[in-house]
């Protein structure tokens, strides 16, 4: 007893036990010998615990059953064993089989095989097997993405030369342009000939071959198409499976904003420019004014009454206004278009410059200044003098006159991940994963109100008057165009009456050197 070939009215006991232990369902149909091979004389002989299970049907009732009264709600399924009975070839199909408490139905998958005057059916349960394949259809349906699996298709000796297409989604069809029944099974060189010659073949090859799943960007410009895509590969079985999204629109839309970029770019460069050189221009005119107020001040005092000495000093302090504003934009507008070399800079050496730079106005002001060790990094010198000379200078300058200014310059190594963003400043995702110093310098000034971030950076906006507390307003924009230099961002808290700390965060390492893009 090998196999359902035995004669089936055999009672063996090992029969009976293989035959009832079995999984699926299955049942023995056999033709009466008075029969002539109708299909609609087979009766039902044998059928398992599986099969009674199935049907319902017990051994009390297992005679006189017909294929008709066993699949009533399906009759093609007699319409294949007859062509089973009249051919010898055997028939395999999925069919849903109503329960026999009518509740609920079950997918099986059916197989049918004629020996002698019997036919033997077997039912098998894919209930499991068809929700798995239904969640997947779905997952591929709702997939914004193509998706393809692919087998590899080697040669004798192993070598792989295509790749046939197993399963798709119908994102994966449109963008092949074709339908989907005519893409299943077809080969990825049959739909697209230069794939080979693009280069991304190899890649395929490479992800089945070493199981390295792969992420890129690829412009497919072969075969009638130009495009962009997003693709992601990773290896199934012994094959592919493909990911992939159309990213022509957004490739498009990405280099017509680099476009307009680079022309915001030039045209600040050259308002910048023309900024710099009406400056440059202006000093001139403004000296003889000054020389001139010096002259008439000095030749003529005697001879002018106090009215006419306070109007010559009243110009001569706007003209030295006016050469400090001048000085400062020549500053800003410099920094923004000249080109200056990045080194190894002592950042402690840098302060240790701007404290003596301002000495005359600490003692004058009692100031305590509490300077933590500062490190190493990749920048300009002269810039970064600039910046720590701005912000010292506002901290010890927005003070009230009866307070003794506290000044606390502090520094750690941070990561891009905590620098917040604010001023219009996007951290970007590299920049996340970078190593950072963030360098904050805190005082007990005035202060001010957290809404004016955006206005204090800009150029010439003040939040107090020139009577008040004097200068131009554009220390803290050379701040700001310094930390863009390097690359840098910058963020400030202050609440009015609580002082303020700006942080600057200045890129670690001295290996790197920033890009300049002036």
């Amino acid at each position: 007893m090998n196999d359902l070939s035995m004669n089936p009215t055999d009672e063996s006991a090992i029969f009976r036990d293989v035959f009832n232990l079995a999984d699926s369902g299955i049942m023995v149909f056999e033709w009466p010998d008075s029969a002539k091979g109708d299909i609609g004389d087979l009766r039902l002989l044998l059928a398992n615990q599986s099969a009674q299970a199935i049907t319902g049907l017990t051994d009390s009732t297992l005679p006189d059953q017909a294929p008709a009264l066993l699949f009533p709600l399906l009759t093609e399924i007699e319409q294949n064993l007859r062509y089973v009975a009249e051919t010898g070839e055997s028939y395999q199909t999925e069919l849903l089989y109503p329960s026999t408490n009518q509740e609920k139905s079950t997918w099986y998958n059916l197989s049918a095989r004629k020996h002698d005057n019997s036919l033997v059916l077997s039912l098998t349960d894919i209930n499991a097997l068809k929700a798995e394949s239904n969640l997947v259809q779905g997952l591929l349906s709702s997939s914004i993405d193509a998706i393809i699996a692919y087998e590899a298709m080697r040669d004798d000796a192993g070598n792989i030369y295509d790749l046939r297409i197993k399963v798709a989604n119908e994102i994966a069809a449109r963008t092949a342009g074709i339908p989907l029944e005519e893409l299943l099974n077809s080969t990825i060189i049959t739909e697209l000939p230069s794939i080979v010659t693009s280069g991304l073949f190899d890649r395929y090859k490479h992800t089945i071959e070493t199981g390295e799943p792969q992420q890129f960007e690829f412009q497919y410009n072969f075969d009638s198409q130009d495009n962009w895509y997003e693709i992601m590969t990773s290896k199934l079985n012994d094959g592919l499976l493909l990911t992939y999204r159309d990213i022509t629109t957004a490739k498009r839309n990405e280099k017509d904003l680099q476009e307009s970029i680079e022309r915001l770019k030039q045209s600040n460069q050259s308002l910048e420019q023309f900024a710099y050189i009406a400056s440059h221009d202006l000093q001139e005119p403004l000296r003889k004014i000054q020389s001139f107020g010096d002259l008439l001040r000095k030749q003529q005092q005697d001879k002018l009454d106090e009215a006419s000495l306070d109007l010559v000093n009243r110009m001569q302090s706007a003209a030295q206004r006016m050469n400090v504003l001048i000085h400062d934009l020549l500053t800003f507008s410099r920094l923004s278009w000249e080109k200056l070399p990045f080194r190894i800079t002592n950042l402690q050496d840098v302060m240790n410059d701007v404290v003596a730079d301002l000495e005359t106005t600490i003692r004058t002001k009692q100031a305590e200044l509490t300077i933590t060790s500062l490190p190493t990094i990749m920048g300009n010198p002269g810039q970064l003098h600039q910046l720590f000379q701005n912000l010292l200078s506002n901290a010890l300058k927005f003070v009230r006159a009866d307070i003794r200014p506290t000044i606390v310059i502090d520094c750690k190594q941070v990561t891009g991940q905590i620098i917040p963003s604010i001023l219009g400043q996007l951290v970007t995702s590299q920049d996340k994963e970078h190593t950072f110093y963030a360098i904050s310098i805190t005082d007990n000034g005035i202060g001010f109100d957290s809404k004016y971030v955006d206005r204090i950076f800009a150029v010439f906006q003040r939040l107090h008057t020139r009577n008040e507390y004097p200068g131009t307003g554009v220390g803290l924009s050379i701040v700001q165009k310094v930390i863009e230099n390097h690359r840098g961002y910058i963020n400030v808290e202050s609440q009015p009456g609580h002082g303020a700390t700006f942080t600057i965060y200045l890129r670690a390492g001295i290996d790197e050197q920033p890009t300049l893009d002036l």
